[in-house]
C-alpha cells in the first residue's frame, strides 16, 4: 500500500509546488492515474520548510535558547534531522507533496475526488527511498473520482 493523503481543505503553512509537473497517465470513468515529477530545487524547498516547521513544534532543545515567536534558533538541520529522525522527516516531506500537488490539481480540474483522498502507487518504503532533498523525485497517484454530480457540495 501507497501513501495516502487527505487533500481537503489543504492550506494553513501550504507549500505551493509552482514548477511541479502533473501529468495524466491514464483516465477512465471514475479515476485518474497521474505522474507527478519535481525538481531537487522543489524537493529542497519542501524539504526545509518541513524541517523548519517541525521544529517550531519540537520540545526545546538543549543548548539552543528559543527565539521571541517561539522558532528554535540556529539549530543545525543536520541536529534538528538526527532529532526528530530522517524516516519522520521524509515521511512528512512526502505527504507534503502529495497533498500540495494534488490539492492544487482537483482545484484547477475542478474534479471531486472520492473522499478526498489519493493513494500513490508507489509502497511508502519505495518512496522514502526515493526521496532525497534536492534531488528531481517523482511518483505516481490514483485519484478516485466521485461518480456522477452527486459529490457537489
Amino acid at each position: 500500500m501507497g501513501f495516502e493523503a487527505a487533500i481537503t481543505d489543504y492550506k494553513g503553512n501550504a507549500i505551493t509546488l509552482k514548477n511541479a509537473k502533473v501529468v495524466v497517465e491514464s483516465e477512465d470513468e471514475n479515476r485518474i492515474l497521474l505522474r507527478v515529477d519535481l525538481t531537487g530545487d522543489e524537493t529542497q524547498k519542501v524539504f526545509d520548510q518541513v524541517l523548519t516547521n517541525l521544529a517550531r513544534s519540537a520540545p526545546p532543545m538543549p543548548g539552543f535558547r528559543r527565539q521571541k515567536g517561539g522558532k528554535t534558533s540556529n539549530v543545525p538541520k543536520s541536529f534538528l534531522l538526527e532529532v526528530l529522525g530522517k524516516d519522520r522527516v521524509t515521511k512528512f516531506v512526502i505527504q507534503e507533496i502529495l497533498n500540495s500537488t494534488m490539492a492544487d490539481y482537483a482545484k484547477k480540474e475542478n474534479i471531486n475526488v472520492k473522499d478526498k483522498k489519493v493513494n500513490t502507487t508507489q509502497t511508502a518504503d519505495e518512496l522514502k527511498v526515493l526521496f532525497s532533498p534536492g534531488k528531481d523525485f517523482g511518483f505516481n497517484a490514483i485519484l478516485e473520482l466521485e461518480s456522477g454530480s452527486d459529490g457537489e457540495n
